[in-house]
């Protein structure tokens, strides 16, 4: 069916590295007209920005010529477009990243739309989805259900596997009310994390020293091997573990943190000895690096009720560290870069970097608290 009126279509690049020109285009079919995205060549087949327009135009040509064949876009099913999803954009994402959304694709989202087409599905279907999941699951998991689905649909949008509103996902809201199982996180008092550090056997009395001190993730701990911490006592997180996967990070992804102080003493002492001689600090019997949830359940929470509270995990202490940090006048952008996270949530508009000095003051402010200079620490073991 020949194009009834004139086009020119638009280029953008794409890929991990902006390193491949695509062109979008709409072409008439005998159905109804129907979007395209095709994939034009690489920067060094096309240099410019022009040479990929001219490449698109030489493509809708060849379509729309007469006797020409007009691709027809069939219908998939919702699996076929996750499937189709984590092979394109997957590579782009880190390991974790792209096994969080293909769990809550699995566990939440795929058991109901697994067979769907995707050009029935509307707006107010993910919205009814959404409150009918509303009484078993708590807000968080509907979050996670909410964006794998926007990100699997939009990507569907933009390669032509269907038509929509521009805008058509835009602020879908999640019920008020929500069941499941909500965690509350706990502000502990220096007592509380003393007692925990008391309590436990090693290396679980470490852990907790150094979450209480440090406040970084739990799959960054559990992956600090010895050699991490350096001569001038300085810690590099170079790498993560989730559900067993180690994760080495790229260079600039790689963090450090400044353990050089007095008040981080015991704590560098602790870590040195843990891992003399042995691939990862925190390690289970075997050799292995610990399973956090385990520990949480055999260790932590046991210890917690000798203890007379209630805890939720293990990051109930970077809870702690963050809140005493900020209500310790640090500035936003230095909590930020102690405890790894991706923005500055309190100064969205602050550009500048938190420099080692700035990062040794912020880890000060609680371990001058939980572990005073000239403590005796062997009181602790």
């Amino acid at each position: 069916m020949p194009n009834n009126r004139y086009q020119r279509g638009g280029v953008y690049l794409r890929g991990k590295h902006k390193d491949t020109w695509y062109g979008t285009y709409r072409i008439d079919t005998s159905e109804r007209r129907q979007p395209l995205n095709l994939r034009l060549g690489t920067k060094r087949e096309l240099v410019t920005k022009a040479a990929a327009r001219q490449k698109l135009q030489d493509m809708i040509l060849e379509m729309t010529n007469a006797g020409a064949v007009t691709p027809k876009i069939k219908s998939i099913r919702f699996s076929d477009l996750v499937e189709k999803w984590k092979r394109s954009e997957g590579p782009a994402m880190s390991d974790n990243t792209l096994k969080h959304y293909s769990d809550a694709l699995s566990a939440y989202v795929l058991p109901t739309w697994k067979d769907y087409a995707i050009d029935s599905i509307q707006r107010e279907d993910i919205t009814n989805f959404l409150n009918s999941q509303a009484a078993k699951y708590s807000r968080s998991s509907l979050k996670s259900m909410r964006l794998v689905l926007i990100m699997t649909l939009t990507w569907a949008e933009r390669n032509g596997y269907i038509t929509r509103p521009t805008g058509w996902l835009d602020g879908i809201r999640l019920p008020r009310k929500t069941g499941g199982r909500k965690v509350i996180r706990k502000e502990l008092e220096p007592s509380h994390t003393l007692g925990f550090i008391q309590r436990l056997k090693e290396p679980y009395s470490t852990l907790v020293m150094f979450f209480g001190l440090c406040g970084r993730r739990t799959e960054e701990a559990i992956g600090i091997k010895p050699a991490d911490l350096d001569a001038n006592d300085v810690l590099h997180i170079r790498r993560v573990i989730y559900n067993g996967h180690v994760e080495e990070l790229a260079e600039e992804e790689q963090q450090v943190l400044p353990l050089d102080q007095p008040e981080h003493a015991e704590l560098v002492r602790r870590l040195r000895a843990l891992g003399e001689g042995h691939e990862w600090v925190f390690r289970s019997r075997k050799g292995t690096p610990i399973n956090p949830g385990n520990a949480r359940r055999r260790y932590l929470h046991p210890t917690a009720a000798a203890l007379g509270i209630k805890i939720g995990g293990w990051h109930d202490f970077r809870h702690t560290l963050i809140r005493k940090m900020r209500r310790g006048g640090v500035h936003p952008v230095v909590v930020s870069a102690v405890v790894g996270h991706k923005r500055v949530e309190l100064a969205p508009e602050v550009y500048d970097r938190a420099t080692m000095d700035e990062k040794r003051q912020a880890l000060a402010v609680v371990g001058r608290e939980l572990l005073p200079i000239g403590s005796n620490s062997r009181s602790m073991q």
